[in-house]
């Protein structure tokens, strides 16, 4: 029995669907990549009672909400959980599917319920939709699933996972004013899509296996940016109606001026609010993250902060182990 067990794993970015015409008996097929920078690092200790410390109030909810419902279908032992780093609620950076997993499997291992990450995700229903946020916590790198059968429980299965190559890099473009749709707000915005044309699914099936799975694996970066882009474009066609749009008004202007300076390879991470921008190599970066600010600060764009991130290639970390 361990005394006390803490481990750290990341934020993603969600990249797109492969296919969202709900009259198909296989729908979404998913593709995202772990990051750096942002990450939930979260400890389990024995305790005279049940406690969760966190600062942020919404996540302590979630986690008293697991161990809730650990209890009633297990037998477990009082325990301390403690949240000393979190990612960012509400910004398409993953975060609810990651505090879902870190407790679901610390509650596991502490309490020697071997657990899979599989059956930790059908109990705490994560994966309903992507796989991504669950492959990402079990292996980082760039994710690739396999869509899910309507009407199953479990988690799309994982196709394949390609490591980041580690030239290659990202600017985040966060906006401090809004957050993305979550919990029934996303639920509805799926439900309100009807009759998604086959075009999307052949387009984005073809950028994927021809251009973005050949980029990575050539470390062909414009080939891989140019599959992202087109698979973006349509993402936002279907969610907002025009190619150029996002869900937040000041990150579709920044990106406007992107596509003015001919760059590719960006896009907005699942509902937003958050945006990024693949990059080449480091001299890329600095070239357009000083570009940005710069357009930023001469249009008086309020509310947005930029990040540099990498590609993280590997999953959850255990950091500490306490027998």
């Amino acid at each position: 029995m361990k005394k006390s067990f803490t481990i750290d794993s990341p934020a993603r970015l969600h990249l797109g669907f492969m296919e969202l015409n709900d009259n198909n008996s296989r729908v979404f097929g998913s593709i995202g990549l772990a990051i750096t920078n942002f990450k939930l690092k979260q400890s389990i200790q024995f305790s005279k009672d049940f406690d969760v410390v966190c600062d942020e109030k919404n996540i302590k909810l979630r986690i008293e909400e697991i161990i809730e419902l650990f209890s009633k279908s297990y037998k477990i032992k009082k325990c301390k959980l403690t949240v000393s780093d979190f990612i960012p609620l509400h910004k398409g950076l993953g975060s609810g599917t990651q505090v879902s997993l870190c407790t679901g499997f610390l509650i596991s291992s502490f309490n020697n319920l071997n657990l899979s990450i599989e059956n930790i995700s059908k109990f705490l229903r994560r994966g309903q939709r992507s796989g991504v946020g669950v492959e990402t916590f079990k292996s980082g790198g760039f994710i690739i699933d396999t869509g899910k059968l309507k009407g199953s429980i479990s988690p799309p299965q994982k196709l394949i996972d390609i490591k980041w190559p580690k030239d290659w890099q990202i600017i985040l473009i966060t906006s401090t004013n809004v957050s993305g749709f979550h919990g029934k707000k996303e639920s509805s915005e799926f439900a309100k899509l009807t009759n998604v044309s086959s075009k999307f699914a052949k387009e984005n099936c073809f950028n994927l296996l021809m251009k973005i799975i050949p980029g990575l694996l050539e470390n062909d970066f414009y080939a891989f940016a140019n599959g992202i882009q087109k698979i973006q474009e349509n993402m936002s066609e279907i969610f907002y109606g025009n190619k150029n749009n996002y869900s937040n008004q000041s990150i579709s202007k920044i990106f406007k001026f992107v596509r003015e300076k001919k760059y590719i390879g960006f896009g907005q991470s699942s509902w937003g609010p958050t945006g990024f921008v693949f990059c080449k190599n480091r001299e890329q970066r600095e070239e357009i993250f000083n570009m940005i600010e710069n357009f930023i600060e001469l249009k008086k764009i309020e509310g947005i902060n930029l990040l540099k991130v990498r590609g993280r290639n590997f999953g959850n970390k255990i950091l500490k182990v306490n027998k």
